[in-house]
C-alpha cells in the first residue's frame, strides 16, 4: 500500500507494473482474504493500525477485481484508465513540436512495439499497453529466473526509456493541473 502510493506519486508506469504484480499475487491466493493474511500479510511487521489499513487496501482490490470480473486474468478498470491516459499523452507528445527527445525514443521503440504487438496477437492493444505488458512479462521472466535473450533485454531497455520519459511528462501534466486548480481557487 505504501509502495503503491509512492510509485503512483513518483512514476505512474512503475505503479501500473506494481499493481499488475498485486493482481497476480491476489489471484495466486484465490482472491481470498484469509489466504492473503496467511501467505502475504503475515510476512509484514506492522502496527495493528497499519496492518488494518493494509488488510482494507487488499480487500478493496479483491472486491474491485471481482466487480471488474478479472478473477483469472485482465486488469483493474482503474489501471486500464491510467494506461489510456498515458496513451493519450503519448499521442499528444508525438504531435507536439519541441518534443524531439520523445520522438527519438519513440522512433527507437516503434519497430519493437509493432513486432511485440504481432507476437501478442492483440491488435486492439495501444502502443503504450504493448510496452507495459512487454515490460511486465519481462519482469516475470526475470523473477522466474528464465533465460532472456539479449535482443529481448535490449528491447525492454528501449521500452523502459520511452515509458520513463512518458511517466515524467505525465507527472508534469498532473503537477500543472494541480497548480492551475490551486491558482483558480
Amino acid at each position: 500500500m505504501l509502495i503503491a502510493r509512492e510509485k503512483y506519486r513518483d512514476n505512474i508506469v512503475e505503479y501500473i507494473l506494481y499493481m499488475y504484480h498485486i493482481e497476480d499475487l491476489i489471484r495466486a491466493n484465490h482472491l481470498d482474504m484469509d489466504e492473503m493474511e496467511k501467505n502475504v500479510l503475515s510476512l509484514y511487521t506492522l502496527s495493528p493500525h497499519q496492518m488494518n489499513e493494509l488488510k482494507v487496501w487488499y480487500q478493496n482490490i479483491i472486491d474491485q477485481m471481482i466487480k471488474d470480473e478479472i478473477r483469472e486474468n485482465g486488469h483493474l478498470t482503474s489501471l486500464k484508465e491510467l494506461i489510456f491516459k498515458l496513451n493519450d499523452l503519448h499521442i499528444q507528445l508525438l504531435n507536439t513540436s519541441g518534443e524531439e527527445r520523445y520522438l527519438e525514443y519513440y522512433q527507437w521503440a516503434s519497430g519493437l512495439i509493432k513486432e511485440l504487438k504481432e507476437k501478442m496477437k492483440s491488435p486492439d492493444l495501444t502502443e503504450i499497453e504493448v510496452c507495459i505488458n512487454g515490460l511486465y512479462g519481462f519482469v516475470l521472466l526475470k523473477m522466474k529466473k528464465k533465460v532472456i535473450s539479449e535482443e529481448t533485454s535490449q528491447a525492454m531497455a528501449v521500452f523502459s526509456q520511452l515509458l520513463r520519459y512518458l511517466s515524467g511528462k505525465y507527472n508534469e501534466n498532473i503537477a500543472g493541473t494541480i497548480a492551475r486548480a490551486n491558482q483558480s481557487l
